[in-house]
């Protein structure tokens, strides 16, 4: 009888956990498939979700982390819509985005953007209703450089 409990306990916790993981799922697999069309290869260990807030850490060239940023950013933004259209009970709908873009300074050395906006701005870059010169102009200042 008590093993009977114990399992019906966690064949409970499991089942309800099942439709939060499965959010996360698709939330990261969106955000993935935006990259990949961008040729911006990813993988589930660079995002991170945290509560509210969402996480991409990414590595440009040199001379792209721009672009980088922009990918981040309208990826996240696009996931963040996705998920709204859905309707979902489990929907991941983070109130703010994180993206870190590291660029390499020199052999082995790297300096890392950061910039963080709300998933408003975020949606409002993937669905084309603000410019990316505008967006870049808003992240730029409040940029963290490391």
């Amino acid at each position: 009888m008590h093993y009977k409990n114990i399992f019906s306990i966690l064949s409970i916790s499991i089942f309800l956990n099942v439709g939060c993981l499965f959010g996360n799922y698709a939330f990261k697999k969106k955000v993935k498939s935006v990259c990949k069309s961008y040729r911006i290869s990813v993988e589930s260990s660079q995002l991170s979700l945290n509560g509210d807030e969402y996480s991409i850490n990414m590595e440009s060239g040199r001379n792209n982390f721009e672009m980088f940023m922009l990918v981040g950013f309208a990826s996240a933004g696009q996931a963040i819509a996705h998920q709204k259209e859905m309707g979902l009970a489990n929907a991941y709908l983070p109130s703010s985005v994180n993206v870190s873009v590291a660029v390499p300074v020199s052999k082995g050395e790297y300096n890392t953007f950061i910039a963080n906006c709300s998933s408003d701005m975020a949606i409002s870059l993937a669905d084309g209703s603000m410019d990316s010169s505008e967006f870049m102009q808003e992240i730029m200042k409040k940029i963290d450089i490391l």
